[in-house]
């Protein structure tokens, strides 16, 4: 863009503010911030002021004036996401759909140089191959992993070779071209769309003239090392960080990547056996399993010689004899290091029973044949940090997806879908009922030797988080893996014939902009996915920063600290009326009267956290009600939580917590709706008194109980001394957790005669009981703790927060 051009689009933004246009004006002033930003990056740097001059404007027009909020259409930069996810490992790796390569007349040479070898074979040479490839067919044995550490890829190669000798269906040959002049292409779906990988035909070779990488054995059939080549190329070089056969085909063939955790405790044996062996017998599907660097390596049963953190082909599942059998492959040959001294006399192929899988290796890995699916949609987006000052590398991106009953013939295919067995419960209804969709989750590739990237995907029906507060449950789903698969059972279907979905994809890693795909399918045949385009932003935003410090993080609410978590006062304004409600209604059917509000917690990976709105008039609360909570986020999530209600115009309670008090750090809460509301920070009980704090003990001459136990003078007593005219308020607790133990404080003048102030009727609450912040008068006064049973022995402490210095509590001999 030209100077003149900048300025005009300022001089505009100028005219636009002197006829109180303030929507265009603040919009074209961030444009021509935009351009003199440019122009200062490439012709003169003296324009930068230009730029802090509009930007300047911009921020004025911003905190004085009401804006209309700045609608971003996501959906309309697809394709420039995916021309943009074309640099990999600094690489062009061009769509499928762009101008193919310009040919060559003399054998090609990849301009991009070789793959490299790393410290797999640095002496190994690269050169073409001098003998002919075998046209002799394949088996899964025939594939041969040497000294790449690429386990996951022959597996993945070798299943691809057993799908194809099953059912015809030419994996991988299909993706894998070439041409005279020695250049190969492969076909591969990676970073949103599918892509080509072009290599020349020149292979690594090692002193003895042998492949360094996959080799065939006798039958020389080289298009498995043109595919590992390419495969390389993608991924950096040959000294590959490893991966899962799932992740591995789904680049290479398309095919949907499900890892099962088999040693999780929410593993269901059975019902995963029926769904495999269905799938694999209809050629649904392609398996591996895998190990973990905790695997033992002697597998004693057959005494098998297991590796640790290695992968596996399933080249077969069946049932025998009342017993279930699944048969392995290990691509891997042996070397001087084996126990048979590299004579490849060890076992290649194992038939290991169902539940020895199940006790002895870490992951399931299952490819899904996409066709099986009605119907999927795809999104391609990018988490980028709002500013600068945002939290260390941490973006999430909301979707909402909606789906639907249909009866278009074009989605009315074989009902079978990837977890069907008619005579398991995990089946996809066809009553119309329950139906199951998949959202898959992929991270764009950049650089794949970074590892310190991590990926979290949350789903909620509905986009309305409604529960049970009490329901405490910790859901860890961040993964450094670059896919990330979730499925969900809706029933929206029992009363209606469409729903939706609320996604929030989620990124802790250390770029300032990654780029990531969604995809969703659905698993019936009679139903359609859509995304929903129409969400509008917030016209009413704000955030706010906060920490998690070990004053201010009290855990969840089965802790006595959950008081002193983050509260903060929300009030919601009627879009009608300026009146307020003192308690808003409680009616979910009557949304006129309510508005969308949608509160987003976001910390680091490391810290669980959950968000509740709850009935009050503003005030900090310390023991969390099930009656009073009108909305909360549903189980602790690491890095994120998010609420999605429709409120009514009144006053509420917002509670962020962590799971556990020791979780500490920053955080930030975002608050949207369509409605004005205010919000601000509720001060922690006592904040800017003085502190004083005591602790004593019932023991088996002062547990004596309430009044009615006709002893109630032998309590402990603790002499209160107020030097003047004063603020004046006091929490007991117990210091050990005692369920069933309810327990008062009461304030009493110097004689004694009557209770001037009490935290009210006795109470087990785990935060304890307050006596409510009052004026009091100077003079002797004295706190009394008490116990409503007599003979209940146990330790506590009392809080006396006095707005005035010199207060002074000891306990009355």
């Amino acid at each position: 863009m030209s100077i003149a051009e900048a300025e005009s689009i300022y001089t505009r933004a100028s005219r636009f503010e002197l006829e109180s246009d303030w929507n265009n004006a603040f919009k074209l002033y961030l444009q021509a911030a935009d351009a003199f930003l440019h122009i200062s990056r490439t012709a003169d740097p003296k324009y930068r002021n230009n730029a802090a001059k509009a930007v300047d404007r911009a921020e004025k027009i911003k905190q004085h004036k009401n804006l209309n909020p700045l609608s971003i259409d996501h959906f309309s930069h697809q394709l420039s996401i995916l021309q943009k996810s074309s640099i990999i490992n600094d690489n062009h790796i061009p769509l499928v759909t762009s101008s193919p390569s310009v040919s060559y007349t003399g054998p090609f040479n990849d301009p991009d140089g070789q793959p490299s070898l790393g410290s797999v074979s640095p002496s190994s040479t690269w050169k073409r191959p001098n003998c002919a490839s075998s046209s002799l067919s394949l088996l899964p044995s025939d594939i041969i992993q040497n000294i790449v550490n690429d386990c996951s890829v022959c597996a993945s190669i070798a299943v691809c070779i057993q799908h194809n000798l099953r059912f015809k269906s030419n994996l991988l040959l299909s993706s894998l071209s070439s041409s005279n002049d020695g250049r190969y292409e492969l076909k591969v779906l990676v970073n949103g769309d599918f892509r080509r990988i072009v290599i020349d035909d020149r292979l690594p070779f090692d002193s003895n003239n042998k492949l360094v990488g996959i080799s065939t054995g006798a039958k020389n059939q080289l298009w498995p090392s043109f595919v590992e080549k390419a495969y390389m190329k993608l991924m950096g070089g040959y000294d590959f960080l490893g991966s899962n056969s799932a992740i591995d085909l789904h680049v290479l063939t398309g095919w949907i990547p499900e890892h099962i955790d088999l040693q999780s405790a929410s593993f269901e044996r059975e019902r995963t056996w029926s769904r495999i062996i269905t799938g694999f017998s209809r050629g649904d599907c392609m398996i591996t399993v895998g190990t973990n660097d905790k695997t033992a390596l002697n597998y004693n049963i057959h005494n098998v010689k297991l590796l640790p953190s290695h992968d596996y082909a399933v080249t077969d599942i069946k049932e025998m004899n009342d017993e279930r059998w699944v048969t392995l492959l290990d691509s891997r040959i042996c070397d001087s290091e084996c126990e048979c001294g590299g004579s490849g006399s060890c076992p290649r192929v194992l038939d290991i029973r169902w539940d020895d899988i199940c006790a002895t290796f870490e992951g399931l890995y299952i490819s899904w044949n996409p066709s099986l699916f009605g119907s999927s949609i795809t999104f391609h987006g990018s988490w980028q940090l709002e500013n600068a000052e945002d939290l260390p590398r941490a973006a999430t991106h909301h979707l909402r997806l909606n789906y639907q009953k249909t009866n278009d013939p074009a989605h009315q295919k074989d009902p079978s879908g990837p977890n069907t067995n008619t005579t398991e419960t995990d089946n996809i209804n066809t009553n119309g009922k329950e139906t199951e969709i998949w959202i898959l989750l992929t991270r764009h590739l950049r650089d794949t030797h970074h590892t310190n990237e991590y990926i979290a995907l949350n789903v909620q029906e509905d986009d309305m988080v409604l529960g049970d507060p009490e329901h405490i449950a910790l859901k860890s789903n961040y993964t450094n893996s670059t896919h990330l698969l979730s499925r969900i059972k809706t029933s929206q279907f029992q009363t209606h014939t469409s729903g939706s979905l609320s996604l929030l994809a989620c990124y802790d890693g250390q770029f300032d902009q990654v780029r990531f795909t969604v995809t969703a399918f659905a698993c019936s045949s009679d139903v359609a996915v859509s995304w929903d385009t129409r969400v509008p932003p917030a016209r009413y935003m704000q955030k706010i920063e906060g920490v998690l410090s070990h004053k201010t993080a009290g855990g969840n609410c089965t802790h006595p600290t959950y008081m002193v978590n983050p509260q903060y006062h929300l009030r919601v304004h009627n879009t009608t009326s300026t009146s307020i409600d003192k308690r808003p209604s409680t009616s979910t059917s009557d949304k006129r009267n309510k508005t969308p509000v949608i509160l987003t917690a976001q910390s680091t990976r490391d810290i669980s956290l959950n968000v509740a709105a709850v009935w009050s008039q503003g005030e900090r609360i310390s023991e969390l009600s099930q009656k009073e909570v009108v909305a909360h986020s549903g189980p602790y999530t690491y890095g994120h939580a998010r609420i999605a209600a429709h409120l009514a115009p009144g006053d509420y309670t917002v509670i962020l917590s962590a799971y556990e008090p020791d979780q500490t750090g920053k955080f930030t809460l975002k608050v949207e709706s369509p409605s004005r509301f205010e919000i601000k920070t509720i001060p922690q009980e006592g904040a800017g008194m003085y502190v004083k704090t005591v602790r004593g003990e019932w023991d088996s001459t002062t547990a004596v109980g309430g009044p009615s136990q006709n002893r109630y003078h032998r309590n402990p007593m603790y002499e209160v001394t107020i030097p003047c005219d004063s603020e004046f308020g006091a929490r007991l607790q117990l210091l050990t957790r005692a369920p069933g133990v309810s327990i008062n404080l009461s304030l009493f003048p110097s004689n004694l005669q009557r209770c001037i102030a009490s935290s009210g009727p006795y109470s087990d609450a785990l935060s304890g009981v307050d006596i409510p912040k009052r004026s009091i008068s100077p003079g002797k006064y004295y706190l009394v703790p008490s116990t409503y049973h007599a003979g209940v022995h146990a330790r506590f402490r009392i809080v006396v927060y006095s707005s005035v210095s010199g207060i002074e509590v000891v306990l009355h001999s």
